[in-house]
């Protein structure tokens, strides 16, 4: 947590100042949070007019930023239970994502002047729904697709074939237990209504 608000300090500076935007109103609310806001936006000359964004960044990798994103479809409570992840939840209210590959000075316990660079896509959901419907996998199957994974425990990535540009991913060395679908950068790049570097 403390990591995003150092992040949503560093969005707020760089990138939500600029004119593009007429609006930005963070939802730092919990119940906003569990329901997928960060911050609602606005940009006219897109065409986007209240938009409920959740920011997206992989924290784990700020040293060496990936050539992917993992999308989250399943996840375990801290009492075993399997709770949907992010993207499949419909209870969501979540319109566009910021995804955000960072660089930073550090990996650990950063302030907002370890971040050197932040490069972000914004999304919209259903365009990355859309395009992975494309690819033979709806929501429906998503969610079938995981509980597949879950029940056989096959761990680390799973159906990655050369030349696709997503593959499945159980993490069993976390406690969640996350099941992850992993898109290559160059798919999001090409779904952004948005992106630069800040």
């Amino acid at each position: 947590m403390r990591v995003e608000r150092v992040i949503a300090q560093y969005l707020d500076t760089h990138l939500y100042n600029d004119d593009k935007f007429t609006k930005h109103l963070r939802t730092d609310g919990r119940e906003a949070q569990v329901s997928g806001s960060d911050i609602i936006i606005s940009i006219p000359s897109l065409g986007i007019d209240n938009a409920i964004v959740d920011e997206k960044a992989i924290t784990h990798y700020m040293m060496k930023p990936l050539p992917t994103f993992a999308l989250e479809l399943s996840f375990l409570s801290q009492n075993g239970n399997i709770v949907e992840g992010w993207l499949t939840d419909t209870k969501k209210i979540t319109e566009y994502y910021l995804m955000m590959w960072i660089k930073a000075t550090k990996s650990w316990n950063i302030e907002v002047e370890d971040i050197t660079q932040i490069e972000y896509m914004l999304v919209k959901r259903s365009d990355i729904l859309n395009w992975l419907n494309q690819q033979g996998f709806s929501v429906e199957q998503l969610r079938e697709k995981a509980q597949r994974i879950r029940e056989e425990q096959i761990s680390g990535a799973i159906d990655k074939v050369n030349g696709r540009d997503f593959w499945f991913y159980l993490t069993t060395r976390l406690a969640e237990c996350p099941i992850n679908i992993v898109v290559r950068k160059k798919v999001y790049e090409s779904l952004a209504v948005m992106k630069g570097i800040i």
